[in-house]
């Protein structure tokens, strides 16, 4: 199986991101009517098995993590039996773009498990790298990509074997499609890089709801706007907006970093005051602030565009190589649960993505191998504070007695 992108990116627009945070810093506006910081929590929504929104789900290696019983382990960790899983769609060629029996098969068998299940995928907008010249192997190998050739609907057909797939294997009422996820970072051969591209983009997300709803029993597929939250955009995100009618659900990706002055990287030997100043003053100007196009920007923009719902298709507690992460950060970790339990934000569903990822960490489940000592996380804090905050009470619907999914025995006979 082809791995996912990395969660945390490395912002190539580093210089001009310092300068705009630097400005943002100095000119914040804090919005009452968007402030989430009781610490009593009183007014959040009550934890649920997945039952009702906020739904609950998390990233753990895809296809190959849901084989191997990493998914069905995570809801005894939380004591919860139902959990919903995410996954991504290979970038390699166009055939991996329309999914195939070894991916949608296996997520067929892990959801007949429970009905209650449900499944959060990416597929990619372009197939091959990053530069753009296209896939390697399968249909249109070595002809070069675009958003502007997706815009005129020269890749509808593949969509529209992704949607007959879907049907095929059951999966059209229990799966949310990021269409062309993060498309305002500079990780993607779909990146947009300003205004034209935006709208290019817009129209070529258009075209491919429109083509995968007209496939017969696909008609309430539903579809996630995903940008990553980045505080610098070189256009409005309106731009890259492709209609109400063809988004159903608004998402943006949380992470702990920053590359703001006095911030991150925290010193080696900050004392746990400095530490937790430091982290607040990233929450304060930057994840929850409007004027960063934080959280509050985009519950703004969810309830301008219809009242649409909220989701957080990805989220972490982070360490980095370039030390840019807040760390094991117990109060990221709140904060997050807070924003996520508040009603007024009208988020509909969460996903952690618990995996150590080559670019961050972001790890708090327990890790264990048949073959392998275990490996315990290196954000205890933060996991001791997750598991209190979103774990159902002990003794609830699941027994957490398993992490890791090494006592799984069944293996997916799609």
């Amino acid at each position: 199986m082809q791995k996912p992108h990395l969660s945390c990116k490395v912002i190539m627009f580093s210089a001009i991101v310092f300068l705009t945070l630097q400005s943002i810093e100095n000119n914040i506006i804090a919005d009452p009517s968007l402030d989430n910081s009781s610490a009593s929590g009183t007014n959040l929504l009550p934890l649920n098995d997945n039952t009702a929104p906020p739904f609950k789900a998390v990233y753990r290696w895809g296809q190959g993590g849901c084989v191997s019983g990493k998914y069905d382990a995570y809801g005894p960790w939380l004591n919860r039996t139902n959990i919903w899983a995410e996954d991504f769609l290979p970038t390699n060629a166009w055939d991996q773009v329309e999914g195939q029996q070894w991916d949608l098969g296996t997520w067929q068998w892990w959801i007949k498990k429970n009905p209650g299940r449900h499944l959060i995928l990416t597929p990619p907008m372009l197939a091959g790298g990053w530069d753009g010249k296209g896939p390697s192997t399968g249909p249109a190998a070595h002809v070069p990509v675009s958003l502007e050739e997706g815009a005129k609907g020269t890749y509808n057909i593949y969509y529209q074997h992704l949607a007959k797939n879907l049907v095929k294997y059951g999966l059209v009422d229990v799966t949310f499609l990021r269409i062309g996820h993060e498309f305002n970072g500079s990780w993607y051969s779909w990146r947009v890089s300003n205004a034209k591209q935006a709208e290019a983009y817009a129209a070529y997300f258009k075209q491919i709801v429109t083509t995968m709803r007209a496939v017969p029993g696909a008609e309430n597929l539903k579809f996630v706007w995903n940008p990553a939250m980045m505080p610098w955009w070189p256009y409005d995100p309106e731009k890259a907006w492709p209609g109400d009618d063809v988004v159903d659900y608004i998402g943006v990706d949380v992470y702990d970093q920053s590359w703001s002055p006095n911030n991150y990287p925290i010193p080696a030997g900050a004392s746990d005051a400095d530490k937790l100043a430091r982290r607040k003053r990233v929450w304060d100007n930057e994840t929850n602030s409007e004027q960063a196009k934080g959280l509050p920007y985009w519950v703004k923009f969810a309830a301008k565009h219809g009242n649409k719902p909220l989701c957080i298709p990805e989220w972490g507690a982070c360490i980095r190589q370039d030390k840019h992460g807040g760390g094991d950060s117990a109060f990221f970790i709140e904060q997050m649960y807070k924003f996520i339990y508040k009603p007024a934000n009208n988020v509909y569903f969460e996903c952690y993505f618990d995996v150590s990822a080559g670019d961050g960490d972001h790890r708090l489940v327990p890790e264990t191998d048949k073959n392998k000592p275990p490996q315990e996380t290196k954000l205890p804090e933060a996991a001791a504070k997750y598991k209190e905050l979103f774990s159902l009470p002990a003794g609830g619907q699941a027994a957490a007695n398993s992490v890791t999914g090494d006592s799984a025995t069944n293996t997916p006979t799609p």
